[in-house]
């Protein structure tokens, strides 16, 4: 994700005592008719829209850091085009579309695989802590950080922790949250902490080893009603693209069997039905 400042689109002046907030301007405004909003937690995201901004240079992706929840949010009230999430139902067994169905309601959409990814727990190169399950996160002397609520690598964890009936409070850092999968093993890489959960993708990146716990489903979920807009289908046709699929390969941790698939449909809750 690029860390530098981005240039303004334009200045806000909230109007006092109105919910009003007048824009001005700074930039030519077919750049905004032709710009694409993302929102999303995967590594794989900004070298797609990286690639995307090549072979369309007409075309800007805006690429926004957040959680799986928080990014269904946005896409919920109107703020992104498209929201990327890994979260999974026990319940159910599947993967981000009761989720969807729940956060968006009556706004009918569709899923789009990313990858599927591989989950887990990050530890210091040589895993000095000899850490091989979920449980061992509980013994004296181990450390670890935690996701914020809504992350789908918190999910994980509570999930597995609840799993081998073992208390949250039992394990050390449980309630020391960083934001986002490069904190995670920035934290670790760095001593903060023992472990940590996250991808086998960004484990790679950072030089740390790799415990599994899940295979993922990392979809990107679009509203229907903007999968007629130009710039969004320039986005989308891109996602199949060999470079596209090498670059999610070379990054490590990915299955892209499913890539650039339609894996569920959401109907609008008011129709009474979901696939």
């Amino acid at each position: 994700f690029r860390t530098e400042m981005i240039p303004a689109d334009g200045a806000a002046n909230r109007l006092s005592l109105m919910d009003t907030v007048l824009v001005k301007l700074l930039d030519d405004p077919k750049k905004l008719y032709n710009t694409v909003v993302l929102a999303g937690c995967s590594p794989a995201l900004s070298l797609w829209a990286r690639a995307a901004e090549r072979w369309h240079p007409e075309l800007r992706v805006h690429l926004t850091f957040a959680n799986s929840m928080t990014a269904l949010e946005r896409l919920c009230r109107g703020e992104v085009h498209i929201a990327g999430m890994h979260l999974y139902c026990p319940q159910t067994r599947e993967h981000n579309t009761p989720f969807v169905h729940r956060v968006l309601k009556d706004k009918a959409a569709v899923l789009i695989n990313l990858g599927v990814w591989e989950e887990g727990i990050l530890v210091q190169p040589g895993n000095p802590k000899r850490l091989k399950t979920i449980a061992d996160l509980a013994q004296p002397g181990v450390t670890i950080v935690n996701r914020e609520q809504g992350s789908g690598s918190r999910e994980l964890l509570e999930r597995k922790l609840q799993e081998e009936k073992i208390s949250f409070t039992a394990v050390q850092g449980f309630d020391q949250i960083v934001n986002g999968h490069q904190d995670v093993a920035l934290a670790v890489a760095t001593g903060k902490a023992d472990a940590g959960v996250s991808s086998a993708s960004i484990a790679t990146a950072f030089g740390l080893e790799f415990i599994p716990l899940h295979q993922s489903r990392y979809d990107l979920v679009i509203l229907k009603q903007y999968l007629e807009e130009a710039p969004v289908q320039q986005l989308l046709g891109t996602l199949g693209h060999r470079q596209v699929i090498s670059q999610l390969q070379a990054l490590g941790g990915y299955d892209t069997n499913l890539t650039g698939e339609v894996v569920a449909t959401v109907e609008a809750a008011t129709n009474g039905k979901h696939n």
